[in-house]
């Protein structure tokens, strides 16, 4: 595997973690060793070790248990084990009580993260074994991570406390100085963009890709992705007061500012004049400022359209990789967990039924799903899928391999004729196992082989599906082998789709041209039909809303598993929807076997209220910061209220 010069910035922090995480409070800013500090930035090692530091506050986005609890947390996958945090945040059981990363609060990690850097900004001028231009850059890779992380608040708890440059707050400063409010959404967006225009102004950063030692820092691309997603995220509804949960129009701070302060026409305090047309024209010109930046571009390599889509996650640092995290050498939860048991994985981060349902059919089709009039034993009701042109069934099982080969014989009908991306995508019942090692046809019912048996409660999917997208066919836990990636943080085609959600929404008459070929784009790659009026293309969405809705779910399947689809959900207002309530799968827990596995189950039962669109800021900051106002109803709930009780032992939820 490439060794990238990011792996010794990212892996020696050892003056720089110990001075730096060791307070709890995001308030408490000053390093507890000032004379270890004041060392740190007078040689180049020390100095770039620090940079690492300020690196390492970018999350995983794909340590789906405790390390990144966001997809576990949407409608894309179900991790079985009880006792994981995010098994119980799924049955109503956040509190701002619960502060730590497990359970999914990062306010403090992304403030110690933003600490670092304007730490760094403050004292890298002190270095003097470092090249003015190596200060240059290493200034503008701190500035941007700041924004990084800011805009990751923001998506997360809504407006917050913008520090800005201002000298760090002394950990012995009176009371009086933390009293801090949060900006307004306005505020925070336009911050966050003031500054990647400031880092690309100062032009210290490489482009794209110069050579290895670029790969996995911030590059003058990835900082034009930052802006797109800052400005994609603030013409969306959730921060829009006439949009947005009537529970969010009265978040204020203790002087009356309402934090959601974007309206149709404006703002509510004149900071911010553009409409809500303009604020969706910012962010399409920002996304296709990153199409059309020298260097990225759509992966297209391979005539096989299920290995052109894996490819991307495999073939390292490729055209699409915008931004990528360096893998931490010797984790390997995110190859074993959704591993099937019979090459020693756990199988224990299934995909839910929901996101099955999400891929289209080989015709370019969405599976839709009614109600059959019946119900199961809890009293849910039981739903069938069909597509509108015929082209997707759920009864019987198939008689040859098909699907390229992609099926085999005796494969549910529901996974036979499905897009390229669904093989590239899902491990399902009756299917090849894609390693190289041990290819035996996957098995989830009851008593399978990697289904739950009597001896066997604990690890198995509970949904009766596997996310394999990150997963290397060369890698086989059997033989303690790991074929690992750099897990990819921005890719090309987030921007091709942000581009088209956008313009739909600037004018659907005016840019439904646009709008359409920037989705062929991503559909032409994996040679699935696309929206148009031919023979074999989809019927074009017919209004505004039917296209934002279409747009929408090309997003959920483009981009699944990759830390998107949550916040997505909750900035378009649809997550209370799409995240709560009856969770399925296949009929996991059946001990007749076979026979009755291929039936739509309920899981799980999610809890996720409207006010659940913004976190809760960590209870202990509220106390000390009596101008930190809570998000909506959050002060009103307790851990210690709820019955967090669980059986390690047994099965997932």
């Amino acid at each position: 595997m490439k060794k990238y010069i990011l792996y010794s910035i990212l892996g020696m922090m050892s003056i720089a973690s110990t001075t730096l995480t060791s307070c709890d409070d995001y308030l408490d800013n000053q390093p507890e060793n000032q004379q270890t500090m004041e060392d740190v930035f007078q040689t180049r090692n020390a100095t770039l070790n620090f940079l690492g530091n300020v690196y390492s506050y970018v999350r995983s986005p794909n340590w789906w248990s405790n390390g990144n609890v966001f997809a576990g947390a949407c409608d894309e996958i179900d991790v079985t084990y009880a006792e994981y945090e995010i098994s119980k945040i799924n049955l109503g059981m956040l509190a701002p009580d619960k502060e730590g990363d497990s359970y999914g609060n990062y306010w403090r990690h992304y403030y110690r993260g933003i600490r670092a850097a304007t730490y760094f900004l403050e004292h890298i001028d002190e270095n003097k074994e470092l090249e003015p231009w190596e200060i240059t850059k290493t200034k503008c890779e701190a500035r941007a991570l700041r924004a990084f992380y800011y805009l990751r608040l923001v998506q997360q708890y809504g407006p917050v406390i913008l520090f800005g440059d201002d000298p760090l707050i002394s950990a012995t400063a009176p009371t009086s100085d933390m009293q801090l409010m949060r900006a307004t959404a306005s505020e925070c967006f336009d911050y966050i963009v003031k500054e990647c225009d400031e880092v690309l102004k100062i032009g210290g950063l490489a482009n794209f890709r110069d050579d290895k030692i670029e790969y996995g820092r911030v590059t003058n691309c990835t900082v034009l992705g930052i802006k797109a997603r800052a400005l994609l995220s603030a013409a969306s509804p959730l921060y829009n007061q006439d949009e947005t949960l009537p529970i969010f129009k009265e978040l204020k701070n203790p002087d009356g500012r309402k934090l959601m302060d974007y309206t149709n026409s404006g703002s509510l305090y004149g900071t911010n004049t553009a409409d809500r047309q303009a604020r969706w024209q910012k962010a399409a010109d920002a996304c296709k400022a990153v199409m059309d930046y020298p260097g990225p571009s759509l992966y297209k390599n391979g005539s096989d359209p299920v290995q052109v889509y894996r490819n991307i996650f495999m073939d390292e640092w490729n055209s699409e990789v915008i931004w990528a995290r360096p893998f931490n050498e010797g984790f390997h939860e995110p190859q074993l967990a959704p591993s099937p048991r019979f090459v020693n994985g756990w199988a224990g981060w299934g995909a839910t039924q929901e996101m099955v349902d999400a891929f289209f059919t080989s015709t370019g089709y969405p599976v839709k799903l009614r109600e059959t009039g019946k119900y199961d034993a809890a009293g849910n009701p039981i739903y069938e899928g069909y597509a509108d042109d015929g082209s997707y069934a759920e009864s019987g099982f198939s008689n040859m391999q098909q699907d390229n080969g992609y099926t085999e014989a005796g494969t549910f009908k529901m996974y036979c004729n499905r897009e390229p991306r669904f093989y590239a995508t899902i491990t399902f019942d009756n299917m090849k196992y894609l390693a190289k090692s041990n290819q035996a046809m996957v098995e989830f019912w009851y008593g399978g082989n990697t289904g739950r048996t009597i001896n066997e409660n604990r690890n198995y999917s509970q949904t009766g599906y596997l996310p394999n997208k990150f997963i290397d066919a060369q890698t086989n836990p059997n033989t303690g082998t790991y074929i690992t990636h750099s897990q990819i943080l921005m890719r090309y085609a987030e921007f091709v789709l942000g581009y088209a959600e956008a313009l739909n929404e600037v004018d659907y008459s005016a840019n439904l041209n646009e709008v359409l070929g920037a989705i062929k784009m991503i559909r032409d790659r994996i040679n699935l039909p696309s929206y148009g009026n031919g023979n074999r293309e989809v019927r074009v969405p017919g209004d505004q809303a039917a296209m934002r809705e279409a747009i929408q779910h090309e997003r959920q399947v483009e981009l699944c598993f990759e830390d998107y689809r949550y916040l997505d959900g909750c900035r378009w207002l649809i997550a209370p929807q799409k995240f709560g309530g009856a969770m399925h799968g296949m009929n996991v827990q059946d001990t007749r076997g076979k026979s009755h596995f291929y039936e739509r189950t309920v899981f799980e039962t999610r809890v996720f209220p409207d006010y659940a669109c913004l976190w809760p800021i960590p209870i202990s900051d509220i106390y000390k910061d009596k101008n930190l106002v809570q998000n909506p109803r959050w002060s009103e709930i307790s851990s210690s209220t709820m019955d967090d009780g669980y059986g390690v032992e047994g099965s997932g939820n």
